[in-house]
């Protein structure tokens, strides 16, 4: 009888102390989607074929399955780079997510490529998770992204139009 309780209660001490670790696990989800901007810039030049450009940009994200954190989520970014004979290599920003349950997820990004007045533009970039609001409070993780700028996109002068396809890699406590 005494080795019963003893088991029990070594097996229910067991179980508590992993079962904790176990749910406290993070769990890693992906989400692949693309984003739609608008966005008006501002220009100084700096030179023979280099400028700086500012701007400031809004997008709506969807999901390639339709549901998840961040289908149908707003998003604005302000952000900046210089353009030399058409190349970028500094441009960065920093953004916010607007979830459909009116949660925020904060954002910084980092991009390359080049501005291509007689087709596609093409950038590579890496957005990394800073933080958020709600049910997305301490979320971490971060996704490598490609943007397009469509020549036809740049027709007005100071406004862009871009789209961005990337799979969001993140964790929630």
């Amino acid at each position: 009888m005494k080795k019963s309780i003893l088991i029990l209660g070594l097996s229910l001490f067991l179980l508590l102390t992993f079962g904790i670790n176990v749910q406290a696990q993070n769990k890693e989800v992906t989400e692949s989607g693309t984003i739609t901007y608008y966005a008006t810039a501002k220009i100084l030049p700096l030179g023979e074929g280099r400028f700086f450009m500012y701007y400031d940009a809004t997008g709506l994200n969807l999901t390639d399955t339709g549901e998840g954190l961040f289908h149908n989520a707003t998003v604005r970014a302000l952000g900046g780079m210089t353009v030399e004979k058409g190349i970028y290599k500094d441009e960065r920003g920093w953004g916010v997510f607007n979830l459909q349950n009116g949660d925020k997820v904060f954002f910084k990004y980092t991009y390359a490529g080049e501005l291509n007045p007689k087709g596609v533009g093409v950038a590579k970039g890496v957005v990394t998770f800073a933080g958020g609001t709600g049910k997305a409070a301490g979320i971490k993780g971060s996704f490598e992204t490609t943007r397009y700028v469509p020549r036809s996109a740049v027709a007005i002068e100071g406004v862009g139009l871009s789209y961005s396809k990337g799979k969001f890699k993140y964790t929630l406590p």
